[in-house]
């Protein structure tokens, strides 16, 4: 059995590491190519996926569930002013990820490394969200990037949760960030408030 495991711990290292070059040989051709990469984190079941839906009209995997999307999807498209990005999917984070599961969670995140933009996508009707954007923050700190990063631009996804009290809450609280720092409120089933993300998107990418 130990000899069993072993031999197959060793496969599943050989595959994330076919996967890290074939990533690195993505990464190396959109160099090439000058769109800037704009990648979406969060915690899972944020929204992220259905964030890309809403702005690709993709029909990517979006279902509550950890994982729901390991491999990360990529699309380009055409924001408002002409200028054309490559929007990247992620895996959600969760907290304490198992040490077994870190390294292909790493390999998912290589996108992020390298964005230009990142949108940092939380669920404002949980009610463990701001323990969830810690989270989130201390996965992006393993990786480099801090939570002051200027790339960074924060989604607070799902308003058409809230009552109208919730959301006047949220919305002031938006209000009250210094302008580098204001996040989008936004719900990616509606589609409320997405004008606002891809013009702070151009903004942060100007």
């Amino acid at each position: 059995d130990r000899r069993m495991l072993e031999e197959r711990i060793a496969r599943i290292e050989d595959e994330l590491e076919k996967v890290k070059r074939t990533r690195k040989l993505h990464r190396d051709s959109r160099k090439r190519v000058p769109y800037p990469i704009v990648a979406l984190v969060g915690y899972t079941n944020a929204g992220k996926s259905t964030l890309f839906n809403r702005m690709t009209q993709a029909s990517v995997l979006s279902a509550d569930m950890l994982f729901a999307t390991l491999d990360p999807t990529l699309r380009a498209i055409d924001l408002p002013h002409g200028n054309r990005i490559i929007l990247s999917d992620t895996v959600g984070f969760i907290s304490d990820l198992p040490t077994m599961l870190v390294a292909a969670f790493r390999a998912t995140l290589e996108e992020v490394i390298e964005a230009d933009v990142i949108l940092h996508v939380r669920d404002l009707s949980h009610e463990d969200t701001g323990a969830q954007s810690a989270d989130v923050e201390k996965v992006l700190g393993e990786l480099g990037i801090e939570a002051t990063d200027r790339r960074i631009i924060e989604v607070w996804n799902k308003i058409d949760r809230l009552d109208a009290d919730g959301r006047a809450r949220v919305q002031n609280l938006a209000e009250r960030q210094p302008a580098e720092r204001r996040p989008v409120v936004a719900s990616a089933l509606s589609g409320e408030g997405l004008d606002r993300l891809t013009a702070a998107i151009e903004r942060r990418m100007a």
